[in-house]
């Protein structure tokens, strides 16, 4: 369940304070951030949490290491009373932006590739996350929950999506498990080629027009 996605450009509007945390990070971190496009577990990725005073933004590993897995991706909105519960209590959430995320349907060596993204042009995902410090270095996991609408017909689960309404609630609040629902609003999804054919060359998502369907 997401394994890949794009932070892209991201606009910067100048009346949401989240997107403009992370354009005045990226603007400061060009040389340290590998990528902004196919962003797999492992590798570096921007995340925004509240300092206190607003919106933060920074960059942290993709993936709890742990001794059975060194990178645990994605974390069940269902477990927060398990392995996730010392982080979501301490509050140690993120915001994960996202331009575009994947995911695959199809059997082994036929696997068709969907995008999704905003309907509103140029517009960021925002997933929720969590985050923990371990040996010295900064990882981030991102919660998941029951797929909904048209996302179901592709994968059973889904990355968990935030309004902008809903942030500060989500980092602040003791225990806001009524947001770790699945998304009820609307995503653009499209077939496209496969991004990780050519990583190095992967800048965004690629269509498949001529194919029926998404």
């Amino acid at each position: 369940m997401c394994n890949l996605y794009d932070i892209g450009r991201p606009c910067g509007r100048k009346d949401h304070d989240w997107e403009k945390a992370i354009v005045k990070t990226l603007e400061g971190v060009e040389s340290t951030l590998e990528k902004r496009f196919g962003i797999r577990k492992t590798d570096p990725g921007l995340v925004v949490t509240d300092s206190g005073s607003g919106p933060e933004a920074s960059l942290m590993r993709w993936g709890f290491d742990r001794p059975f897995n060194n990178a645990i991706n994605n974390a069940r909105s269902d477990k927060l009373d398990g392995m996730w519960s010392t982080a979501w209590e301490k509050r140690q959430r993120c915001l994960i932006p996202i331009s575009t995320f994947y995911e695959w349907t199809g059997s082994t060596g036929s696997k068709q590739t969907y995008a999704f993204q905003s309907p509103d042009d140029d517009a960021v995902i925002w997933a929720a996350g969590l985050w923990e410090d371990r040996k010295g270095e900064r990882a981030y996991s991102m919660l998941t929950t029951n797929a909904s609408g048209q996302v179901s017909e592709i994968h059973h689960r889904m990355p968990v999506l935030l309004g902008k309404e809903n942030h500060e609630k989500f980092l602040k609040e003791s225990n806001p498990v009524e947001l770790l629902a699945p998304w009820r609003h609307e995503l653009e999804i499209f077939r496209c080629y496969n991004p990780l054919k050519n990583p190095k060359d992967h800048k965004g998502p690629q269509r498949e027009d001529f194919l029926p369907g998404f």
